[in-house]
């Protein structure tokens, strides 16, 4: 992995922290999912029209198909993540869900879009485990969130870091196509069919329907913001997918890991024991070694 790619990967991990502190402190967190995507769409509109009057990039059938199967990725990462939050901390949730994504990526990476690691690589994996399971017997230590609550909050995280696996798989298959889509142009795409597949999930729940915009109403400063961030933080992903292994991509990403930790801490006052900074301390360190060992291009 290049110091370019970190970089892009660094910056994504910064915005996307930002915006996910905002998550756990809105209200009505499926309001609130709705709302960004569909504010993320818009943002991206003018985007994509300018992107076709100019240059525009190749959008045929395979480009529409991969960014349909990115955006319904997202739509479940998005609606697992949001539960999640609403049974852990962000403390908790975060680094459980950026933990697992390597891991994931990891095992079929190099089956499903031609991303091997080297063994050497895969050792670093037993520190990422390692922090995880640290985190994960932290928070049953909790006195906010136990029992059942406890147990569905960390399986939620799991399944919110297979998504995240699963869209990066997903954008990194689209981006390595013989002619790949412009960036702009299947950014708006998955960010599109994100929104489509929100607005299908809110439409199932006649409660949903009727508090779909309650977050805009009372919070429409962090729903600008995280509109914004989050699109924003995944195109810098994107473009660090064209360039670089997307293990080493996921992985790299978890440099969030730590931020999260002191977000949780400084900004929703979070109780962090020192079993959760040890398990973050350990996924870091796990995902500096993969990024170290990784390939240089």
């Amino acid at each position: 992995m290049t110091l370019f790619v970190l970089a892009l990967v660094a910056l994504a991990a910064v915005l996307h922290v930002l915006w996910n502190t905002l998550v756990k402190k809105c209200e009505n967190k499926a309001s609130f999912a709705w709302v960004t995507s569909a504010i993320g769409s818009m943002i991206l509109l003018p985007i994509f029209i300018l992107s076709r009057f100019t240059k525009p990039g190749p959008l045929g059938a395979e480009v529409w198909g991969w960014a349909a199967l990115s955006g319904l990725f997202e739509a479940l990462y998005f609606i697992s993540l949001f539960s999640a939050y609403g049974k852990a901390d962000l403390s908790v949730v975060y680094p459980l869900s950026r933990g697992i994504a390597p891991l994931v990526t990891l095992l079929l990476g190099g089956l499903l879009v031609g991303d091997t690691v080297p063994l050497p690589n895969g050792l670093a994996v037993v520190l990422i485990v390692a922090g995880v399971a640290a985190i994960a017997l932290s928070s049953n230590r909790q006195n906010k969130f136990e029992g059942r609550i406890w147990i569905s909050g960390v399986c939620l995280s799991g399944v919110t870091g297979c998504m995240i696996a699963g869209y990066h798989l997903v954008d990194r298959q689209a981006m390595r196509l013989p002619i790949p889509p412009k960036l702009g142009e299947y950014l708006f795409l998955m960010q599109l069919f994100l929104a489509l597949f929100i607005s299908i999930w809110i439409c199932l729940s006649r409660d949903r329907r009727r508090q779909m915009f309650s977050e805009w109403i009372t919070n429409r400063t962090g729903v600008l913001v995280v509109g914004i961030c989050a699109p924003l933080a995944y195109a810098f992903m994107l473009l660090a997918l064209c360039l670089g292994n997307v293990t080493y991509v996921t992985a790299g990403r978890n440099v969030g890991i730590v931020i999260s930790t002191f977000a949780g801490a400084q900004f929703l006052k979070e109780n962090i024991s020192s079993s959760r900074i040890v398990g973050a301390t350990l996924i870091a360190f796990g995902v500096a070694c993969l990024v170290m060992l990784g390939p240089h291009s």
